[in-house]
């Protein structure tokens, strides 16, 4: 296939990294990388190793009208073309800007880390948002933005907090008063600037924006700043509802969680109308899974490369009778080294000796910490898992209520 029929039809996934490929060989001094099927990526080799996963970019090229996408190409291969950062911190100040993303991505550059041999050092510079999502420091520039790490405040001469302090002050300079109204009491900010999530950190920002109330905020993804009052159920609804919808179609997620203002900081909040808590649930259950289903890739491949032998269970999700919501489930077998996700029921599953069926009792997630609890080997990676090499005793197992649906 030539290089102009990709923009006659809609590329393979395949065909796509290539088309990619030979684009990254055009733009200037060869860079050794390689393509990735499985991930969908292009991996840049070399001491810094660098990522270029290509989900994002390909539903973009795929999406746009055809005269423009090579534009489209063109701005995510800027994206990795990163010039070398400034040498002082005098230097880099006016261009440092607060960025937010999710802990799974940290997560899953620590673990592809594992990977490699010799092991590199992991140095991030961050500070935790709440349980889900990371505020992190990037350094920008008209053509492209790169996050910053400890190694380069520590060259710079600077904590986390004094630079951080100075990219919100760039934040706050550029962020005027921006919002379109969606109907319903809901509000969206509208800078287009990759930082319209970030300005979820500023709260004399949400207080002017909300009409009555305290301000409620989601930040779906990158690109996406969603407002509501805590007066207004309907607002909270359709900013729920709009939410799970961004996050299935344009992907770079960065939080479900909903926030709010408490004390003058920023802080992950549940919602006081039923409806909408049990809307929100059901997206965070939601995006917890397919978290999951990413970390369990990774986690499979770090496991084949060292040669270690643990099962990494599945998140499964499932909607019980009579109801909206969707309910989480992962298996515990017996004599099965596994890395168990949290999730709201554990189907505790006993093999039979003589090769017959197994039998298997569901129990909700508290009911298996109570019994065994102190089997499980909490281990450091997000979304949460634990470690269980052993299987709590057929007694307790036995006197333990069961889930009911």
């Amino acid at each position: 296939m030539g290089f102009f029929d990709f923009f006659r039809a809609r590329p393979t996934p395949d065909g796509f990294a290539d088309l990619v490929l030979r684009q990254i060989g055009q733009r200037g001094p060869a860079r050794a990388c390689h393509y990735e099927a499985a991930p969908f990526r292009i991996v840049f080799d070399g001491d810094a190793q660098q990522i270029f996963n290509l989900d994002n970019a390909y539903r973009d090229y795929c999406a746009a009208p055809r005269k423009q996408r090579p534009h489209v190409l063109q701005n995510y291969l800027a994206g990795i073309d990163v010039p070398g950062l400034p040498a002082t911190f005098a230097e880099a100040r006016d261009s440092l800007m607060p960025v937010i993303r999710s802990r799974s991505q940290g997560d899953y550059l620590r673990l592809l880390a594992l990977r490699q041999s010799p092991r590199p050092a992991v140095a991030d510079a961050w500070q935790a948002l709440d349980d889900d999502a990371l505020i992190l420091l990037a350094y920008d520039t008209q053509a492209s933005m790169s996050t910053i790490g400890q190694a380069t405040l520590a060259q710079w001469g600077v904590t986390f907090e004094q630079a951080l302090a100075v990219a919100m002050d760039n934040l706050r300079e550029r962020t005027p008063h921006s919002f379109v109204a969606l109907g319903d009491g809901l509000m969206m900010g509208e800078w287009h600037d990759a930082y319209d999530s970030s300005r979820l950190l500023l709260p004399d920002l949400l207080y002017r924006a909300c009409a009555g109330g305290e301000p409620l905020v989601m930040i779906p993804t990158r690109g996406r700043f969603l407002l509501a009052s805590s007066h207004n159920v309907a607002g909270q609804l359709a900013m729920v509802a709009l939410a799970d919808q961004l996050m299935q179609d344009e992907g770079r997620h960065v939080s479900p969680a909903m926030y709010g203002v408490r004390h003058g900081r920023i802080v992950a909040c549940q919602p006081t109308d039923g409806a909408v808590a049990a809307a929100l649930a059901r997206l965070q259950t939601m995006i917890r899974a397919h978290h999951y289903g990413e970390q369990k890739q990774e986690w499979d491949e770090l496991n084949d490369s060292i040669g270690e032998d643990v099962f990494v269970a599945t998140c499964m999700l499932f909607q019980p009778k009579e109801s909206e919501g969707v309910v989480s489930l992962a298996t515990w077998t017996r004599g099965v080294d596994t890395l168990l996700p949290r999730t709201d029921i554990v189907a505790m599953v006993v093999p039979d000796a003589a090769g017959g069926d197994s039998v298997t009792k569901m129990l909700a997630w508290h009911e298996a910490l109570a019994i065994g609890g102190e089997l499980m080997q909490e281990v450091d990676c997000y979304p949460v898992r634990y470690r269980v090499r052993d299987f709590p005793d057929p007694q307790r197992l036995a006197a333990a209520p069961p889930w009911d649906s």
